[in-house]
């Protein structure tokens, strides 16, 4: 079996699975994401300034819609039930009005909202439920998401297993089928990679395909588009006309990307999750003297919350599904991410063993900094503390997007001598698999538990 095709059989119907089922607004930040979508829907591309602060204005039977799901929790019900449903659909908009401070979603240009607002023009625009716009922007999210991933690992020209594998990460694929811009953005991280691998090989590789790419990552959430920089380093290392030239699209993507981190970075900028569990004081500008005052404190403090915290990343991309938790054992995840990197070692270890030298060095380093400058963007943007404390608080969310890169840079050849025992069909079938068991989990959760959540 294909990898695009493996990545289709499973990304589907899971896809699906969570789309339809995760309750309803409880994904990553999903109602404040929602309530942007809603308004770019209405024909608002930017969150507008008034009175009342800066942010959307949306039919207030989707706000109320909302608290459906915590009233049910309350209740002892499970979240996702025909009770639930049925509330849920009651709540039509009825020509009232409410504002939404919808400041955090301005981290990301329109670009990455684009897939969900297409799905909720025509529900928004028949003054649907809130519901039935969510399940349409969910499914539009979640199909743009499949057709990117599917392109770039179709005409990558190597780790192609690698980009399936990281297409079906278990949050990866929750963050795609959710009203979220950080599922355009994964694609966009896949695709560049798959690009990559054709400049690497010397395959041909379209100027078209390499403008698109680039500035879709550059205008997809900040900042994922430093995934750019493999392009300028691959010239660096081996001089060609085709490498030069993806280098120079490539590092105008970087330039459109920062040009643009930039303009929408602001002073009053807002996280959301945080504010749901306490009030802080967000001073983005004191935050960022007291960073490069203390850089090697900073650089100590983010491989220390790394090796402290990564226990939690890795049942965060098996089992936090949205706010949610999947009822699986701890050690479920840690078997799950050990099959799953011995069945990438064993389905594209002869493109590991060729990434090698200065390529390979480069790789490891360039992950390394991406994770630093992701715990920067969360200490700046995330808490107010100067210990530096909160700063992995979505490390798991935020670090699944490198999974590509982490696997090609950071999985140990020397594994390889594990992952010979397994045949091509296993390995096939693990790839398969993994994702199976964790949204499965998820799915009886949401059904029938409902345990685990802090909205109680």
């Amino acid at each position: 079996m294909t990898p695009q095709r493996l990545l289709v059989m499973v990304g589907i119907p899971l896809g699906l699975l969570i789309a339809l089922l995760a309750p309803a607004w409880t994904a990553y930040d999903e109602f404040t994401h929602f309530a942007r979508v809603v308004d770019i829907a209405q024909g608002n591309l930017e969150p507008t300034r008034s009175t009342e602060g800066i942010g959307s204005r949306i039919p207030t039977a989707h706000r109320e819609a909302t608290g459906q799901i915590i009233l049910d929790h309350q209740e002892g019900r499970p979240p996702w039930s025909p009770t639930s449903i049925r509330a849920l659909l009651d709540h039509r908009p009825d020509g009232r009005t409410t504002f939404i401070d919808t400041r955090p979603t301005t981290a990301s240009t329109p670009v990455a909202y684009l897939p969900a607002a297409a799905g909720a023009w025509l529900p928004v625009a028949l003054d649907a439920p809130g519901l039935v716009v969510l399940w349409a922007s969910r499914l539009a999210s979640l199909a743009a998401y499949l057709a990117i991933a599917v392109v770039a690992v179709r005409r990558a020209s190597a780790f192609r297993w690698s980009l399936t594998a990281s297409a079906l990460v278990p949050l990866n694929l929750a963050l795609a089928s959710s009203v979220s811009p950080d599922g355009l953005t994964i694609a966009a991280v896949l695709l560049a990679v798959s690009l990559w691998t054709r400049v690497e090989a010397g395959d041909e590789v379209g100027m078209s395909a390499l403008v698109g790419a680039s500035l879709l990552l550059a205008l997809a959430k900040p900042p994922y588009f430093l995934a750019l920089a493999l392009f300028p380093a691959s010239a660096l290392l081996e001089r060609s006309t085709a490498r030069t030239r993806a280098a120079l699209v490539a590092g105008g993507g970087l330039l459109v990307g920062l040009a643009t981190t930039a303009t929408n970075s602001s002073e009053n900028y807002q996280a959301v999750t945080t504010t749901m569990i306490q009030e802080i004081d967000y001073q983005p500008g004191v935050q960022w003297d007291r960073l490069l005052g203390d850089l090697p404190g900073f650089l100590w403090t983010t491989v220390d919350t790394w090796l402290t915290e990564y226990r939690f990343y890795v049942q965060g991309w098996f089992r936090q599904l949205g706010f949610w938790e999947a009822d699986l054992p701890r050690v479920v995840p840690w078997a799950l991410l050990v099959v799953a990197a011995l069945a990438v070692l064993r389905l594209d270890g002869g493109d590991l063993v060729r990434l090698r030298g200065v390529r390979r060095v480069l790789m490891i380093l360039g992950v390394g900094g991406f994770l630093v400058a992701l715990y920067a963007a969360s200490y700046i943007y995330f808490t107010d503390r100067m210990d530096y404390a909160h700063i992995g608080l979505q490390m798991a969310r935020y670090a699944a997007p490198l999974a590509p890169l982490a696997i090609v840079g950071w999985l140990p050849r020397s594994s390889r001598v594990l992952s010979s025992r397994l045949s091509e069909r296993a390995a096939t079938s693990i790839i398969a698999g993994v994702p199976v068991i964790a949204v499965g989990a998820s799915a009886l959760t949401w059904l029938w538990t409902g345990a685990n959540t802090p909205l109680g």
